[in-house]
């Protein structure tokens, strides 16, 4: 759904097309889905483009379009009750702008991403450890809600919302440091403007759902406040908060600017120091077009607060691009508020892939003239999940008394409350008690304040009343001598899958975390955290010469890493743990998308993404049986669409993917038998995955239903392509049916258990059609060539790995990519790269789809993707696991057996080669290089690898350790040298 929504577009409502009804008409009944044509120039599509409820707070900041990117409306079908169709406003912000240059990348080692200007094409990166994560914004620590809102985030930790769904909630941001003099602490006071000031509304304190945007020209500060209204819907409590100091006490104006591109007046209350009333702003003729109503306010002498905030009623479909106050009966101030306390000089912010180090080093001079050099280090440790650090080496360029300030910043906390704030002056210790909205999840938050690696005394601090908590220290400095200060975060919560919840509570789990890292000390902390990086990074893709490339593909897999880890077994959403992108729900995203991409080197990793959907089996269980009637009796488990902490459905009313979106119950079963076939543990298989497998299995031989004319169909779903609901026999669905029933039956033979002998009757009874006139397959039936949203058909050749003929397969991929929305996520050419590659197809085909799979979403200067070309959710580890694919299974053509590997190495000219290590089979670990000769596979440990040298061949050989495997490397055919995407 889009979520940005400050501007309509227009809607074709699709009209229900005649269907043959079956037994589930009781739960699919829904008659008409909508074709929302999304015509304003600047709204973004951010809780995604699947048709989400909620938006998201990772929205992604305007940049330069990369050459590659083209500019197409976003079309998306959502499927709606009764026949109303349901509204989507607004088109997707400006995406990617191209991945650094090597001299950006750490001087071309393709570790190190950095930057020295965060003015334009720039978006907080976050740095995690698969449990613990947080985004950290341009000042190197602490809070930001621009260009994009900086959350914290932590596995599991979810929350129940009104509406009784689930999502993930966010921490108070754990990585607030703070230092200086008197009142003028860099990092600590929060923005205010002044009396007679414009003051943009992009500096306020941003809360509710809405966020800052800057794709529409004209604003004061380049961006505004937007968000107030998302897919036609209001974002109730979405507001902006501005803190004017300095005024006079009595009559004043206050102005604000705004635009509507609506057509219609829309309404909006405004807060002064807490009395609300209602705004009505005029239509402004269109979204760049800025107009200024003036109301007459009263103020207190001194501060006061501004609030624009949509209430209950409001219609809000406004974007406000600033407020201020000024004398009653003057003119407009022209003087606009700077959006920092103090200057900077000497900036540059760097991601070192190697550790997970964020380094954020400058001048700052403060308001007074107090110039200070700092060089900022934030950390989730690898080595400890429930660790975080940050660590400053401040050089005063004064002498006096300084300040240090070690809060948790509840402007970060969203779903979620805190309690118990304490202060241990002695100790310098300051604790917390976070709980998610609803009672869901507990978690402890520990920080342990240190300063050249002493404990000073603290005292507790007067913090704002918005769960934050804080302890200062003063110390005396002098000039030009560094002090190192650090704080240790501990962070434990009530449903950790990685250590005992018997032995203590959050808090104390917390407490003994930060104690124990700062009685280790600040080197010890970090030493322990780079060697834990340094045996993940053992594994490696690379691009020999190419350094730029080999930083795309490295950030890809840090970002990965970062969401993920061994022993924590919540599974990752379409965001990582970047942010609540997608409300941290888990999709077919994971095993379809990241999950392949971790278990070729990291199966240790990936298995926890298995791990969730077992211990959620009950309630995929439950699910399948609350679908069961007397006249159509259905088995096994029905995994949900949207998953979070308790396994239930959380895809709200009016969506209906929860529904129709059946293939997640296939692309789980997949992955968890692509895990047995990696590892060959048989007792895993047996006692882990058969439970799923065999469910999954009853259930699609009880779904789906007899043909009159013979064979078996699946009715009323949605394929990937999420354009089109309440298809009949999507070929991916019933392919990936056909395979999850198959998978069981080997399962089965492999444990010696009885499989049921529906399993195979349906598997060999399910429609996989031809059309034989066009010689492709047909998406579902009836389906006559309509847009395509992401790939669904080309999934048939992989994963799915459908047998056909050669020329049917460069049939699809050539037939659909032609039909496949642009504007679509970034999956897409993933998966037209990997199986071209495998089809060996001529030309510049699958150097062109490499490229359009990455540039066009990829972001300076950190190598963080979007969604979608126009946008969408930001940080997008969904493509970056596609993108990761290409190379592991791609250009190697690496394939997974029960009894053997494949590779089947193919190159485009383009690429000089690609080198990966350590990837994992079956107790081995093997080296591959793809050059554009000759491939070789360098078995490193392990008894004798089995190799199948070809997709399909008979030609298998043995490799003993220590030695090399070499065949030739395939290239394409034709005139592969001149490739423009």
């Amino acid at each position: 759904m889009n979520q940005y929504g400050e501007a309509v577009g227009d809607t074709g409502v699709r009209p229900d097309t005649s269907r043959r009804r079956s037994a589930w008409g009781r739960f699919t009944a829904v008659a008409a889905a909508a074709v929302s044509k999304v015509t304003s120039p600047g709204g973004r599509t951010g809780y995604g483009t699947r048709g989400r409820n909620r938006a998201a707070q990772d929205t992604v900041p305007s940049a330069t379009v990369h050459p590659h990117a083209r500019s197409r409306m976003t079309r998306r079908t959502a499927s709606v009750g009764l026949a109303i169709a349901c509204l989507l406003l607004g088109t997707a912000a400006v995406p990617a702008s191209p991945a650094p240059e090597p001299g950006q990348a750490g001087g071309g080692d393709g570790w190190v991403l950095s930057t020295t200007d965060t003015s334009k094409n720039y978006s907080p990166t976050f740095i995690g450890n698969g449990y613990l994560a947080a985004r950290v914004p341009a000042a190197g620590h602490g809070y930001s809600s621009t260009p994009i809102v900086t959350q914290s985030q932590l596995a599991g930790f979810y929350a129940r919302l009104p509406s009784k769904f689930e999502d993930r909630a966010s921490l108070p941001s754990w990585a607030t440091l703070g230092f200086g003099r008197g009142g003028d602490l860099y990092g600590i006071g929060r923005w205010s403007c002044a009396f007679n000031q414009l003051c943009p509304a992009m500096y306020g304190q941003i809360s509710g759902g809405a966020f800052v945007e800057r794709s529409h020209p004209g604003s004061v500060a380049g961006g505004y406040l937007a968000g107030l209204n998302n897919g036609g819907n209001p974002t109730v409590d979405g507001a902006g908060v501005i803190p004017i100091r300095d005024a006079p006490a009595g009559k004043a104006t206050l102005a604000v600017r705004y635009a509507n591109g609506s057509g219609d007046p829309q309404t909006i209350h405004l807060g002064v120091n807490g009395t609300l009333q209602q705004l009505t702003l005029p239509s402004t003729g269109g979204w760049d077009d800025w107009a200024t109503l003036t109301v007459p306010v009263t103020l207190t002498a001194g501060a006061n607060t501004l609030k624009i905030i949509v209430e209950e009623g409001d219609t809000a479909r406004v974007n406000v691009d600033y407020l201020t106050v000024y004398p009653d009966g003057a003119q407009p101030p022209t003087d606009i508020a700077s959006a920092t306390i103090g200057t900077t000089s000497k900036y540059r912010q760097s991601l070192d892939l190697r550790t997970g180090v964020l380094s954020t080093s400058f001048d700052w001079t403060s308001p007074a003239g107090d110039t200070t050099s700092f060089d900022y280090e934030v950390n989730a440790n690898r080595a400890d999940g429930h660790l975080g650090t940050v660590s400053v080496r401040a050089v005063p360029h004064w002498s006096g008394t300084a300040t240090v300030v070690d809060q948790f910043d509840g402007q970060g906390l969203k779903y979620a409350s805190t309690r118990n704030a304490r202060v241990d002056g002695r100790t310098a210790t300051l604790s917390q008690t976070v709980v998610t909205d609803g009672n869901l999840v507990t978690a402890g938050l520990n920080s342990v304040l240190r300063v050249n690696d002493r404990a000073v005394p603290t005292k507790a601090m007067a913090v704002p009343d918005d769960g934050t908590a804080g302890q200062s220290a003063t110390i005396p400095v002098r000039a030009g001598q560094p002090l190192r200060i650090t704080k240790y975060v501990g962070v434990a919560s009530s449903v950790d899958t990685d250590r005992s919840l018997r032995s203590a509570t959050p808090q104390q789990a917390a407490a003994k975390t930060a104690a124990r890292a700062s009685a280790d000390g600040y080197r010890q902390a970090l030493a322990r955290n780079s060697t834990a990086w340094s045996r993940l990074w053992q594994s490696s893709i690379s691009i020999p010469g190419d350094s730029a490339m080999t930083a795309q593909i490295r950030a890809s897999m840090f970002y990965l890493l970062a969401s993920t880890r061994a022993g924590v077994d919540w599974s990752i959403s379409p965001a990582g743990l970047s942010s609540d992108g997608y409300g941290g729900h888990v999709f077919w995203d994971t095993e379809t998308w990241m999950y392949p991409a971790l278990l070729a080197q990291y199966p240790d990793i990936a298995r926890g993404a298995n791990t969730y959907r077992q211990k959620l089996l009950p309630a995929a269980r439950a699910a399948a049986k609350e679908l069961s009637t007397p006249a159509h009796p259905i088995k096994g488990a029905k995994f949900p669409w949207q998953s979070a902490l308790t396994g239930k459905e959380e895809t709200p009313p009016p969506w209906n993917e929860g529904n129709t979106e059946l293939h997640i119950n296939s692309d789980i079963a997949l992955a968890q038998w692509q895990y047995y076939q990696a590892s060959g543990d048989e007792r895993w298989l047996r006692d882990k995955a058969w439970p799923v497998l065999k469910d999954i299995a009853d259930y699609w031989a009880t779904r789906a239903e007899p043909d009159p004319a013979g064979g078996y169909d699946i009715n009323d779903v949605m394929g990937p392509d999420e354009y089109h609901d309440y298809v009949d026999n999507s070929v991916t669905t019933n392919a990936g049916a056909q395979a999850s029933l198959r998978i069981a039956v080997r399962a089965a033979r492999i444990l010696g258990r009885p499989a049921d002998p529906e399993w195979s009757k349906v598997a060999d009874g399910l429609k996989i059609p031809v059309d034989t006139t066009l010689n492709i397959h047909p998406e579902f039936e009836g389906y006559n060539g309509q847009t395509v949203k992401q790939a669904d058909v080309t999934l048939l050749q992989y994963p799915w790995a459908v047998p056909m003929p050669a020329g049917l397969a460069q049939n699809d991929l050539d037939y659909y990519q032609a039909r496949t929305d642009p504007n679509g996520p970034s999956m897409t050419d993933a998966i037209a790269t990997i199986a071209s590659a495998a089809l060996g197809s001529p030309d510049c085909q699958t150097y062109n789809y490499m490229r359009n799979s990455v540039d066009p979403y990829q972001a300076a200067p950190f190598n963080q993707w979007y969604e979608t070309r126009n946008g969408g959710a930001f940080n997008f580890t969904t493509g970056q696991g596609g993108y990761l694919q290409e190379f592991l299974y791609g250009f190697t053509g690496m394939r997974w057996g029960t009894d053997t590997i494949t590779i089947d190495p193919f190159l485009p000219p383009q690429l000089p080669g690609v080198d990966i290590t350590r990837v994992k089979w079956q107790g081995r670990t093997f080296d591959l290089s793809v050059g554009q000769q000759t491939t070789k596979l360098t078995l490193r440990s392990g008894p004798p690898l089995p190799v199948r040298v070809g997709i399909g061949s008979d030609d298998v050989r043995k490799v003993k350790p220590g030695t090399a495997l070499q065949v030739p490397t395939r290239h394409p055919a034709g005139d592969a040298t001149n490739c423009e995407p």
